[in-house]
């Protein structure tokens, strides 16, 4: 090999040695400290692939989430959980300690947030992952979380005050006459009590309507269900955070339309294209109850008859609530919307009312009414709640 050809070769492997170390370089840069700090997220609303958030909140899975990670040294390292504890917006773990691992690092430790709410946390972060485990998770001490369970008295479970009691409007008539009655026997159907966890986890007992039973069926009494037919609701779809006499209380919403999804029964795919449509334009609107949650007010019962206190709908809160109904009438077929309203509901209608209904809702469409509720709905004074028992009541 003459002198020339061999310089050749040597300056050849001297840049292939050289582009291997470059491509070496470049893949450990996404593992260096730098290449770990990002936003971590578990949203439904995430990109494609961008599922890179295992979170668990007391050993449940926990959905919806953004975790942001930074370290600049791979020794210590700030996190900031959003929205994950209940009524916090940013929980903030400040210089927390790294131990190395495989292609990356694990972390542990515990504190309290500024809320009040304390806890333990356990995690590890690679690339494009993290994993993080909240536990012996506990919200300050309030007086629902004092009593833990609350009961629904199964003939006393709405509280309402519509219209002033008035008759005045479509809301107020079609509320005084069937409205109060089948609003306390619907709850007193499908609800048994509410468990307020000292995580700030809401779990209410609940049951499903039997199938051979109508809406028009609850005007007169509601479902008397055997014990076996109460079943606890997952953890982590609700939870709450109460000050003073102020409940908020946060829907997690990617975690109840996974849990929606989960149960969804089959349908046709155009039904079920447009249920989905609908839930995720449900998720754009609520999303911002995710952060601070919905205000509702503790109001102590006047009459000890009628519960030990009341779970009052705030109500701001409620008009924004109202603002869904025109995303709920998009689940309801064209059929049902076009059908005369006294055809569904006339005999629903207690005797002493029916003239008065006659005359107000004879040949009007289901939907004409609802468009007219929903336009009431945003100028009414209405206030919603629920009667709620220390102990359980004799029924």
């Amino acid at each position: 090999m003459n002198r020339k050809l061999s310089l050749r070769f040597i300056c050849a492997i001297a840049m292939a040695i050289l582009l291997i170390s470059c491509d070496d370089d470049d893949n450990d840069k996404s593992l260096s400290p730098a290449g770990l700090s990002g936003i971590y997220s578990n949203k439904l609303s995430a990109p494609a692939n961008g599922d890179s958030l295992v979170l668990s909140y007391n050993e449940n899975i926990f959905i919806g989430k953004d975790v942001e990670f930074k370290t600049g040294d791979g020794k210590t390292a700030d996190l900031i959980l959003k929205y994950v504890l209940p009524h916090d917006g940013e929980t903030k773990l400040e210089n927390v300690p790294l131990s190395p691992a495989a292609d990356g690092y694990t972390f542990s430790g515990s504190t309290t947030a500024a809320t009040g709410t304390a806890f333990h946390y356990q995690g590890s972060v690679q690339k494009r992952k993290m994993t993080l485990e909240l536990s012996d998770i506990t919200i300050p001490a309030n007086q629902l979380t004092a009593n833990g369970t609350w009961y629904i008295a199964h003939n006393n479970a709405s509280y309402y005050n519509v219209d002033n009691g008035g008759m005045q409007t479509m809301l107020g008539m079609l509320y005084n006459m069937i409205g109060g009655q089948l609003v306390g026997n619907l709850i007193s159907s499908v609800l048994d009590d509410i468990t307020f966890r000292p995580d700030g986890n809401i779990i209410a007992n609940y049951a499903p309507l039997p199938d051979s039973v109508a809406i028009g069926d609850l005007i007169g009494t509601y479902v008397k269900h055997p014990a076996s037919d109460w079943t606890a609701s997952p953890a982590n779809l609700a939870t709450c955070y109460a000050e003073n006499n102020s409940l908020y209380v946060t829907l997690q919403i990617d975690m109840i339309i996974r849990q929606v999804m989960m149960n969804k029964q089959t349908k046709a795919d155009s039904d079920q294209s447009a249920m989905e449509n609908a839930i995720m334009a449900a998720y754009q609107k609520i999303i911002g109850w995710s952060t601070t949650g919905i205000k509702m007010e503790i109001r102590p019962s006047a009459n000890p008859a009628q519960g030990d206190i009341i779970l009052l709908l705030n109500k701001t809160e409620l008009q924004e609530l109202l603002t869904l109904l025109p995303i709920v009438k998009m689940l309801i077929p064209a059929e049902t919307l076009d059908a005369p309203v006294m055809d569904l509901i006339g005999d629903m209608i207690p005797p002493q009312f029916a003239g008065l209904a006659g005359l107000l809702l004879q040949g009007k469409t289901v939907g004409a009414i609802l468009d007219q509720l929903i336009q009431e709905l945003n100028t009414i004074p209405i206030e919603i709640g629920i009667y709620l028992y220390k102990d359980k009541p004799n029924y």
